[in-house]
């Protein structure tokens, strides 16, 4: 059944180019037109508003890093493929020598080469040429340990223009790390392949990362990060081991493969006192296949705000979720300006999932009742989802917010859902549904509460 004659008013040609015009100051909303009581909708036409912002985000991409043109062997600096013995102090050492010269790019030559954790430095491009195997060394009790965690691969903080690239690959040998996290062994958190903070002008490319003990790549307050053209692989069983996990600002992510235990790709934030809100802004995620796992996700800390996303030309094929935010009190922050486009989805269990109840929504929603609003209080506005088409999947849509804050100015339009079951609308009287077709198996189409 098509949404669009049933609860949620369709734009008019006429409303459609008023959009594309500022609006006037505090205009008054229209009646709802809807048969279920206590159920309005808001009208929120975004197609003009959206146009502008695509031309916006093509023009805005982020900065490269700066990088001398130098080369340097990897190799003649005594970091050699093919021992036994780890060379992390020699490639360590090679890394210390590239920055004292100012900068360049060290090409590490084909071959396997076994490593623990390193530090990174600025105006460094580390190149793994095609036949490069890193592994990470194995768990053991002598593992480096950093700032109370066990050290990642590959690290820096308050580092500038850094380069990861190349078409080698990294192996960090997860298996007996989800095994001892498993089994309640482990007192600290486990390395993570590449763990930035505070970096600026950042590109990541090229590369294939493999069972990590945990994230793959994990960017916290960094700024002009480009990531293009990565594959992120471990099992869907294993234990946190996300993709991209990622914060910031002015992040362009494209023609990324990702598959993993975790969240494909997550956005987070807490708050950062040094960084005004929102700490999160301008993300454009765009020709990226996404395989099991979590899906492409915001939160579930969202406290620091996140505005400005563009996702499109996205594939998901058999994540636990599509696309997904979530929240709870008392986490929650303003996450706004989104807008989702041209997406597929293909066997996904829960393709549109907005919940203010991470990790786990009541029975009912009648039986939470409203609490103070606060500013951790999950906010949700300004979203806009637009050519969806979803098949073989579990779910179609869950839009769940709290009674004091509902959901509010969330726009799907052009979507089709060939689902096993209908959409749950809970606590979102401002959700409007242009065009949005939901053929569930069975039951109804929509289950509107309260």
């Amino acid at each position: 059944m098509g949404a669009s004659g049933s609860f949620a008013r369709v734009a008019s040609d006429r409303e459609r180019a008023d959009a594309v015009r500022p609006p006037p100051p505090a205009p008054a909303l229209p009646p709802p037109m809807s048969p279920f009581p206590g159920f309005r909708s808001l009208l929120l036409c975004l197609l003009g508003a959206s146009l502008l912002s695509a031309a916006a985000d093509d023009e805005r991409r982020p900065e490269p890093p700066r990088i001398p043109e130098k080369e340097f062997s990897a190799a003649a600096l005594g970091v050699t493929p093919g021992s036994a013995a780890p060379v992390t102090a020699a490639l360590q050492k090679a890394i210390d020598h590239v920055a004292a010269e100012g900068g360049g790019r060290l090409t590490l030559a084909p071959g396997d080469y076994l490593l623990g954790p390193v530090t990174l430095a600025s105006r460094l491009d580390l190149h793994l040429s095609e036949g490069v195997l890193i592994r990470l060394i194995p768990r053991g009790d002598d593992f480096p340990t950093a700032n109370g965690r066990h050290a990642s691969l590959f690290s820096a903080s308050l580092a500038t223009d850094l380069r990861i690239g190349g078409a080698g690959r990294i192996d960090g040998g997860g298996e007996p790390w989800w095994t001892a996290f498993r089994s309640k062994e482990l007192t600290l958190r486990r390395p993570q392949i590449i763990a930035l903070e505070r970096c600026e002008r950042v590109e990541l490319a090229g590369f294939t990362s493999i069972n990590p003990p945990n994230t793959h790549v994990a960017l916290r307050l960094c700024r002009e990060v480009t990531i293009r053209d990565i594959t992120l692989e471990a099992p869907d069983e294993s234990a946190n081991t996300d993709g991209l996990n990622i914060s910031g600002k002015n992040y362009l992510i494209e023609r990324c493969r990702i598959s993993t235990g975790d969240d494909n790709i997550v956005i987070l934030t807490h708050s950062a006192a040094d960084w005004p809100p929102p700490v999160c802004e301008d993300f454009v995620i765009r020709d990226c296949t996404l395989g099991f796992g979590h899906g492409l996700s915001i939160g579930s800390y969202t406290g620091g705000g996140i505005r400005g996303l563009l996702a499109e030309r996205i594939t998901f094929d058999g994540t636990t979720s599509g696309i997904r935010m979530k929240a709870a009190r008392g986490r929650g922050g303003l996450v706004e300006d989104l807008t989702y486009r041209d997406i597929t989805m293909r066997g996904v269990q829960n393709p549109v999932f907005i919940s203010s109840y991470y990790p786990k929504e009541p029975r009912s929603p009648e039986l939470d009742a409203a609490v103070p609003v606060t500013a951790l209080t999950p906010r949700w506005r300004d979203i806009l989802i637009e050519n969806l088409a979803v098949t073989d999947s579990q779910n179609s849509l869950t839009l769940w917010g709290v009674p004091e804050l509902p959901l509010d100015r969330i726009t799907l339009k052009n979507a089709t859902f060939a689902t096993a079951r209908g959409a749950r609308l809970y606590h979102a009287p401002g959700v409007v549904l242009d065009n949005v077709v939901i053929t569930p198996q069975s039951g109804p189409e929509f289950d509107v509460r309260p």
